[in-house]
């Protein structure tokens, strides 16, 4: 998420924080340092920013099937779903930019993308994504939505013709906030440019779109 006002959390702090709860398992399969963070950003996340688990897995096998090697993610909160997204990158020679709205947010997360060694691969931007992405050079073949759910269909406007053909468009939310993205989830659905499918490998559900057109 982009929006909500929060302060910032730093693997320090969440370690800190993190002691006052149940100590979550670090990821399987993921390098070491990154599951450390990882375990670290979800066990504080009082405010569940973050994507789930399941969903950070699954956009790392998409960022690797894909092969991507241009991703942007538009609101990046503490960064765990960039760490994610990073892990794949880290197998296709990709790199990601990813935008937070809110700058403590952003510090944060460029410190958890650097501990856990990715930050040869990830740019962090702090801004309003509508101002900073007409300033990025270039197209994109991978990108991730998890900011303010009604600025979904705008984002959407802005981004398409900058996604190469056969490019992923990946949203989150679209499951339990389908409320207050009605206008997105329609643009999705008719648009001829776009293949959609709604999964859910967390309970919020993500779309899937292929830019075919």
């Amino acid at each position: 998420m982009a929006r909500t006002a929060a302060f910032g959390l730093t693997l320090a702090s969440l370690i800190l924080f993190s002691s006052l709860a149940p100590a979550a398992p670090p990821p399987a399969g993921v390098p070491s340092a990154a599951a450390r963070v990882l375990a670290a950003i979800k066990a504080a996340d009082h405010e569940q920013l973050a994507v789930s688990e399941e969903d950070g897995r699954f956009l790392r096998v998409l960022a690797v099937s894909s092969g991507a090697t241009r991703a942007l993610e538009i609101g990046g909160a503490n960064g765990y779903s960039a760490i994610w997204i990073a892990l794949g990158l880290r197998q296709t020679g990709g790199r990601l930019t990813t935008i937070e709205y809110d700058a403590a947010r952003a510090k944060s997360a460029a410190e958890n993308i650097r501990q856990a060694g990715l930050a040869d691969l990830v740019t962090v931007v702090a801004g309003d994504a509508f101002a900073e992405i007409p300033r990025l050079a270039g197209d994109v073949d991978f990108v991730f939505l998890d900011a303010w759910k009604r600025d979904y269909k705008r984002f959407f406007d802005l981004i398409l013709p900058r996604l190469r053909a056969r490019g992923l468009l990946l949203a989150h939310n679209v499951v339990n906030k389908q409320g207050e993205m009605a206008d997105f989830l329609a643009a999705i659905d008719r648009n001829p440019a776009v293949t959609t499918a709604i999964v859910q490998p967390g309970a919020e559900g993500m779309s899937i779109s292929v830019k075919v057109k």
